[in-house]
């Protein structure tokens, strides 16, 4: 399944034609961009209607998440029920980036760690695979962010739940084309997510409150 928020590239309808040729290719298009955090919902929400699948994996379309690294993930979700493919697991496995970039995310990582509790080396990471038994806990969860912190959000929301969770080693590489969608609304986002989480673990609430 494909999520296109009414991109200006033409993704959408390079999408549909692939549609039309091959029935297991879905288009999710939405009309209007309301962030990472909607357009996932929404997409979580048609594959829990559908009931088709055992397994659900999250990946960028750009090629940043190379398909290769599939395989492992999927071969970690015979031993745990939610996979993150990490890019710090052994040191720094990303290639293309500037070093100030690559120094904010690591950073970024490091600070959402020291809030939240999380023990993974990356907690930004967007390529995931997880059992479908998990995706209620993901809509029925009160996730705010609607952002890249809504990657942050649902890791941590699955790991105050005791679910079993596992990182396996991925390469990153930088697209080849396209631009960065980060705003300044998004970082902000970005920075207030963990507090507001090690907040309402302070105060007792549990994931869905």
């Amino acid at each position: 399944m494909f999520i296109d928020d009414n991109s200006p590239d033409g993704t959408a309808q390079r999408i549909q034609n692939l549609v039309e040729k091959d029935p297991g290719v879905q288009l999710l298009s939405r009309k209007t961009k309301e962030g990472l955090g909607h357009a996932y919902r929404e997409a979580f929400q048609r594959v829990h209607e559908s009931n088709r699948w055992d397994r659900i994996f999250m990946m960028d379309a750009d090629l940043s998440h190379q398909p290769i690294h599939l395989t492992e993930i999927d071969t970690a979700l015979d031993d745990h029920a939610f996979v993150v493919g990490s890019r710090y697991l052994r040191g720094v496995s990303v290639l293309n980036w500037s070093i100030i970039r690559l120094n904010l995310s690591y950073s970024a990582n490091w600070y959402i760690r020291v809030l939240t509790g999380m023990p993974f080396s990356d907690c930004t990471s967007g390529f995931r695979g997880f059992h479908s038994e998990l995706i209620p806990l993901l809509l029925s969860s009160n996730i705010k962010s609607s952002g890249y912190a809504f990657l942050v959000e649902t890791l941590y929301d699955v790991w105050k739940n005791g679910t079993d969770i596992c990182e396996v080693p991925i390469v990153f590489v930088e697209r080849t084309s396209g631009d960065s969608k980060v705003s300044l609304q998004v970082f902000i986002e970005s920075l207030v997510t963990p507090v507001r989480l090690r907040i309402k673990s302070l105060f007792g609430n549990q994931p869905g409150q």
